[in-house]
């Protein structure tokens, strides 16, 4: 255990985690120069570090003990490192499901959206942004905040909609005492929550999930803009939205008060892009520069190494000043 745990100002890490693809970016941050490489290895509760999440018997049914399922969820809450790297998993076509792949641009976006600091993954084609994303989502929506209402916005409403059905998907595949499908009170009541294709609701915590349609004109975008009003906006496939400058220009008044109030409760606030890189209409160069005055390759990665881009300058600047000194 001695040798598997580390301590590092106050803090403790777990450095032998079976999800390899966390130990490889904290190895890739070193050989860049990072001092605080191993942020994503920190675990609150280290007696944990052996106990398998997804325990069951040979009929499917938890054998992990109350104090452990306890352990596991007091550390969900306050640590998104270990939902991410030991809780999560991802639906494999025709297998069974995955673990959550780190990778520099995930896991920097993770990092971003801890810090309510807005943020731009883009990946090649299958290479897991949005299923990263999601991810992050499911712990934000079961665990991070609460009172929330999250957004998604898509290149078209079936799009939207679909990435809704991940997200519910994702949250089926987490052991059944993390699913907060219901709340009983006190009194005997059953709140059950919402599931539908256009809207889920946790009646645990009071987050929610909508999903706003495509918008096929200028005014039905500005429609759009001044509805998103939400401490969470996830923006998938911005590159290929149809009025995506209308939209973007247009919610900022409404997403700066939200966001406010949720920083002002201490609530998780963000706007969250992932996306797909599309040569003839990027953003960053022809649709109004909304994000190149603020863009920066996180990490040096590129595209051709099947990597991210972050493009913000605020996380450039959090790597240079803050990152080597403390998360």
């Amino acid at each position: 255990m001695a040798s598997r745990i580390a301590r590092y100002n106050g803090k403790f890490y777990d450095l032998q985690t079976s999800n390899k693809t966390f130990l490889q970016v904290a190895k890739d941050l070193q050989t860049l120069g990072i001092q605080n490489f191993y942020f994503m290895l920190e675990i609150y509760d280290y007696s944990l570090v052996n106990v398998d999440p997804y325990q069951c018997d040979d009929k499917g049914r938890c054998t992990l003990s109350k104090d452990q399922i306890t352990r596991i969820l007091s550390e969900c809450m306050r640590n998104p490192w270990y939902f991410l790297r030991e809780i999560a998993r991802i639906p494999d076509q025709g297998g069974s499901p995955v673990r959550y792949k780190a990778n520099r641009g995930n896991i920097a976006q993770a990092w971003c959206i801890t810090k309510g600091l807005d943020s731009w993954l883009c990946l090649p084609r299958q290479q897991g942004k949005t299923m990263s994303a999601l991810s992050m989502e499911s712990w934000m929506y079961l665990f991070g905040t609460s009172n929330s209402q999250f957004i998604f916005i898509n290149k078209s409403g079936p799009d939207a909609k679909e990435n809704l059905n991940r997200l519910r998907q994702l949250i089926e595949l987490l052991p059944e005492y993390m699913q907060c499908e219901s709340l009983v009170s006190l009194d005997g009541t059953v709140t059950k929550g919402v599931k539908n294709a256009t809207k889920i609701a946790n009646p645990v915590n009071n987050n929610s999930v909508i999903i706003k349609a495509q918008a096929t004109s200028h005014d039905k975008a500005l429609s759009l803009a001044r509805g998103l009003t939400a401490p969470v906006l996830h923006f998938d496939e911005p590159e290929f939205t149809n009025h995506i400058k209308t939209i973007i220009s247009n919610s900022v008044a409404t997403y700066m008060t939200a966001s406010a109030n949720a920083k002002r409760n201490g609530a998780m606030y963000g706007r969250i892009f992932t996306c797909t890189p599309n040569p003839s209409r990027n953003l960053g160069v022809k649709d109004g520069n909304i994000f190149k005055q603020n863009s920066v390759n996180c990490w040096d990665i590129s595209c051709r190494q099947s990597a991210a881009i972050i493009c913000y300058t605020v996380w450039y600047i959090y790597i240079r000043r803050n990152l080597n000194e403390k998360n």
